[in-house]
């Protein structure tokens, strides 16, 4: 694996996760009333959702110049390799809520919350297929670290795409602002070690978002290890 960039198309999971999709329309307990939105809308983001991945696990040298920020250097302690992953929905996802927020704005906002519960489907499936793959060669994975996290710049967003070569192999860009085009798009690294490590989750107190963080007003956190 160490080397190669790999890319492909990825399944799509049996069903969506409907209590996260509520989570992200800002739903504390989910209702009847919220369930009969998302599983109305559900069908036209499966029929839209063209996901796609791309992956490759390169020496933690390859990284060297780029600003990782304290949290990440301390997540990739202990490893030597780095996993470098994309993925994204796909441009006719962002059409299909386009479309909604000029005729539909519930329907919108319920495709735009399965869509960003799907994402994170994805990306659990894709990373447990590859720890799995590393594991077989007596390998292992930290969890994901996103560009942005915690001290983390946004800007090592730019590495990620251009090391991936996303937008050829996946239709995936960034904008001037470093925001991913499709919307419905993610990036990670993940350290890579010849013995289990866990690595350090970015925290709500170094968290960029903190100040406006919607999670933080209820009294929770998004859901990622190690948020305090």
């Amino acid at each position: 694996m160490t080397g190669m960039i790999c890319t492909g198309s990825l399944p799509l999971p049996e069903k969506p996760d409907y209590p996260q999709a509520a989570r992200y329309m800002g739903v504390h307990i989910q209702d009847k009333e919220t369930q009969a939105l998302l599983e109305r809308w559900a069908p036209s983001l499966w029929g839209e959702a063209r996901p796609r991945g791309a992956w490759v696990c390169l020496p933690l040298s390859a990284l060297k110049g780029c600003p990782l920020g304290r949290d990440l250097e301390e997540h990739l302690a202990g490893c030597t390799h780095c996993l470098l992953l994309a993925l994204t929905l796909g441009a006719p996802v962002d059409s299909l809520i386009r479309r909604l927020n000029a005729t539909d704005l519930a329907g919108a906002l319920a495709v735009d919350a399965l869509a960003s519960a799907l994402v994170e489907q994805l990306a659990d499936a894709l990373e447990k297929k590859l720890r799995r793959e590393l594991e077989e060669e007596g390998r292992f994975l930290t969890g994901r670290f996103g560009p942005g996290y915690g001290d983390s710049p946004l800007e090592l967003q730019t590495r990620v795409c251009e090391v991936l070569d996303t937008p050829r192999k996946m239709g995936l860009t960034l904008t001037p602002s470093l925001l991913m085009t499709p919307t419905k798009s993610t990036t990670a690294l993940l350290g890579v070690s010849d013995h289990p490590v866990k690595g350090k989750q970015a925290g709500c107190g170094h968290c960029k978002l903190r100040e406006t963080c919607e999670y933080r007003k209820r009294g929770t956190h998004c859901g990622v290890e190690g948020m305090d």
